[in-house]
């Protein structure tokens, strides 16, 4: 008697390879992570422009606060409403100008650099608000109360509705206007 072997096969094969399904499923999540990626790149793209904004108002405003320390005999000329337009002032960089003369001038060439030339730095939003500028001036109550200046830059950033500004307080200690 022979014994002879049958190997049966099982009527069930394992699978090889990737059925469509799983490759729709890769392909949802890793769609998912590639759009969350764009996401944090375009929010990163706007923080960097609104920090160099912000930057370079700073500057604009500090130097503009060091043009009145040195002009400060002339500080209630400095005064300017928000938003003021300053009128065009003499060249004080190459003539000799009364104090008032150079307030005029300084006012002049911060609104310059920061809104009204072509190389301005402040953005002029999308909805169409301009960038505004504005020098307040207060006088001592007394003999003893210095005199305070506030200047400031706002602006709104291309996307937002909100305002942002940048403030310098400039205090005039130990002197009589």
């Amino acid at each position: 008697m022979s014994l002879i072997c049958k190997h049966s096969r099982s009527k069930h094969t394992r699978q090889s390879g990737v059925s469509i399904v799983e490759a729709l499923v890769a392909l949802v999540v890793l769609s998912v992570g590639m759009l969350g990626i764009a996401s944090l790149y375009l929010t990163s793209v706007q923080s960097n422009r609104t920090a160099q904004t912000r930057t370079a108002a700073v500057n604009l405003i500090n130097d503009m606060g060091d043009r009145i320390r040195s002009n400060h005999m002339a500080m209630p000329s400095y005064a300017s409403a928000l938003g003021a337009v300053p009128p065009t002032a003499s060249n004080c960089s190459t003539a000799n100008c009364q104090p008032a003369q150079l307030a005029a001038f300084d006012l002049r060439t911060l609104y310059d650099n920061a809104i009204g030339s072509a190389t301005h730095v402040l953005p002029t939003s999308p909805d169409g608000s301009a960038p505004q500028m504005g020098v307040t001036y207060t006088a001592g109550a007394a003999a003893a109360d210095p005199a305070r200046l506030v200047i400031t830059l706002q602006w709104k950033e291309p996307g937002s509705a909100d305002w942002l500004s940048t403030n310098l307080e400039i205090v005039q200690l130990g002197v009589q206007l």
